[in-house]
């Protein structure tokens, strides 16, 4: 049972990487499954077919097929994620030091999640199901599913970026039905959070069999070759012709089964891919410096800055 995991932090194209990924011979991408019990199922959230939840065939039949229905298992799900999940329990899903308690809501939690994946598989006709959960203590949660056959791609984009993008106000969830907002974060928050998961996602690629890790910027503005050498990277290499849907600057996306991500979930057909830099310019200058200060060591690391970092408007290389 293959599963490709997107790690990292929200709002840096993750729901685009899933989708991409998805429309490959064979894959199937299933949208952020860590919101599946707790958002998507009791809120009756849109399916990205467009449809609600209750009423979309294909997550109906998983369901029928892992659980016997949603209803058997998403109030006790919804419950446990909470108290095994979170991102302050990580240290101990590290040093495996818990309770006996805790050890068995564990368990009853990942059991769910192995049946999961395989009912998803299993109506989709997939060899490789795409999972855009992001979480890192969700990660390392699922590491402990031995059936598993976990490949980690960390998306990574420019902090500054996902600090913009998390400041803004008055987001309403697009597979929300009742006009739900967006979260939102300030940048020092974000700063702080972004280069914590960053961490904690570099240390998974290391410990895990297949891993890689992939830059936003480079996913939109080289996209085929971008793929192609993170599918090579994490060991499911492309078929002939199986990028045929995407362009030098464009994908072209069907609607999926993907539930929650961002507004994106629900566009189709063809689709440019732009490079949304709109932080050089709208984040506060006072807030960019500190998002530059917090995260610096791994901007430099990944090219985001320092002397070789290259500019995506020019194609020249400058100092940030």
């Amino acid at each position: 049972m293959k599963v490709l995991y997107i790690v990292g932090v929200g709002r840096s194209g993750s729901t685009l990487l899933e989708r991409t990924l998805g429309t490959l011979p064979g894959w199937h991408n299933a949208g952020e499954l860590n919101a599946v019990f707790s958002r998507v199922a009791r809120q009756d959230q849109r399916c990205g077919c467009g449809t609600p939840f209750s009423s979309c065939d294909f997550w109906q039949a998983v369901g029928q097929q892992a659980f016997g229905g949603w209803s058997e298992v998403t109030a006790e799900m919804s419950r446990l994620q909470p108290r095994v999940v979170r991102q302050r329990y990580v240290p101990r899903l590290v040093s495996g030091v818990m309770s006996d308690d805790a050890r068995r809501e564990l368990g009853v939690y990942l059991e769910c999640h192995d049946r999961l994946y395989r009912a998803i598989a299993d109506v989709a006709g997939a060899e490789v199901v795409v999972d855009a959960s992001k979480s890192t203590a969700q990660l390392f949660a699922l590491r402990r599913i031995a059936s598993l056959d976990l490949r980690v791609l960390n998306l990574v984009r420019d902090s500054r970026g996902v600090a913009n993008s998390w400041n803004k106000p008055g987001l309403v969830k697009p597979q929300s039905r009742d006009g739900e907002s967006m979260g939102t974060y300030s940048p020092q928050r974000l700063a702080v959070l972004w280069s914590a998961l960053q961490a904690e996602s570099a240390m998974l690629c290391a410990a895990a069999p297949y891993a890689t890790r992939m830059r936003y910027e480079d996913l939109v503005s080289d996209p085929r070759p971008t793929l192609e050498r993170a599918l090579e990277e994490v060991g499911l290499p492309a078929a002939p012709g199986s990028l045929a849907h995407v362009g030098d600057h464009s994908v072209e996306l069907p609607a999926s089964h993907g539930v929650a991500g961002s507004r994106t979930r629900f566009t189709t057909g063809h689709v440019e891919l732009r490079l949304d830099d709109a932080w050089r310019s709208s984040l506060p200058s006072a807030s960019r410096r500190v998002v530059t200060a917090v995260t610096w060591p791994q901007l430099v690391s990944y090219g985001y800055a320092g002397r070789h970092a290259a500019d995506e408007r020019t194609g020249t290389t400058a100092w940030r």
